[in-house]
């Protein structure tokens, strides 16, 4: 009986686990997280009716950390802009747009203002929106995405992500208050994002924030799911 050379067996068992690898490559989903799990699952809502995990802002699949070249940003006026029109009609579909009904503030094209004198930085940010979108109905319990843009000093956009990723002891009952981001290089800047489930409905929320040179994208979502949207706002505003 011949005995097996080794060097062949080693190489016939690494060409085996490529192609169980080049499968299992072909068969993986596009989505990103949801805004963090790639495979929603179905759950019930707040209302009784199924519906899929949330896929936040941010996607699962790695994301090239290159600087790319600098790009002016073009900060949209009209929210219905923020994204392309595929995109829009898959994500937004025909959820109310900044309902006066919901919203007390200020909607849509907005001049910024200056923060108050005891603002944190997530306070700071929010005074230098420019444009402020939010699709929720009235009569949901939390559902509703919401999606910021703005422009900060350049001393707030280094501060920042550093602040998102630090932990603080909450002052408020604001779900986000003192919760610690997880941070990365992404999007040609830095991406913040927090995950956690409702603790009552037992859905998804999701906090992303992307920050790229003075500007600062903040997509904020509650039992919607989404594919890679920040990625999408991102070429929208960067081209």
């Amino acid at each position: 009986m011949t005995r097996p050379d080794g060097r062949a067996t080693i190489l016939a068992c690494l060409a085996t686990a490529g192609a169980v690898a080049a499968l299992l490559v072909g068969c993986t989903s596009t989505t990103g997280p949801a805004d963090a799990t790639k495979d929603p699952a179905s759950r019930p809502t707040a209302t009784g009716t199924a519906t899929t995990t949330p896929d936040p802002a941010a996607p699962s699949t790695p994301i090239p950390t290159s600087t790319p070249e600098a790009r002016p940003v073009s900060i949209p006026t009209d929210c219905t802009d923020i994204v392309d029109a595929a995109t829009y009609a898959a994500t937004m579909r025909d959820a109310p747009l900044n309902d006066p009904a919901y919203f007390g503030g200020p909607m849509g094209s907005v001049t910024p203002t200056a923060p108050p004198a005891d603002a944190d930085l997530r306070d700071v940010v929010a005074a230098g929106d420019r444009l402020r979108c939010g699709w929720a109905d009235v009569r949901a319990d939390i559902t509703g995405l919401f999606a910021n843009v703005g422009t900060v000093d350049a001393e707030t956009a280094a501060a920042y992500p550093a602040w998102l990723a630090e932990r603080r002891e909450p002052t408020s009952v604001f779900w986000l208050d003192g919760v610690v981001y997880d941070c990365s290089e992404a999007y040609g800047g830095t991406l913040c994002q927090y995950v956690t489930t409702h603790p009552m409905y037992g859905v998804d929320m999701a906090d992303t924030v992307l920050v790229r040179d003075d500007v600062v994208v903040t997509v904020t979502q509650r039992n919607v799911p989404t594919d890679d949207l920040m990625g999408s706002i991102v070429t929208r505003l960067w081209g």
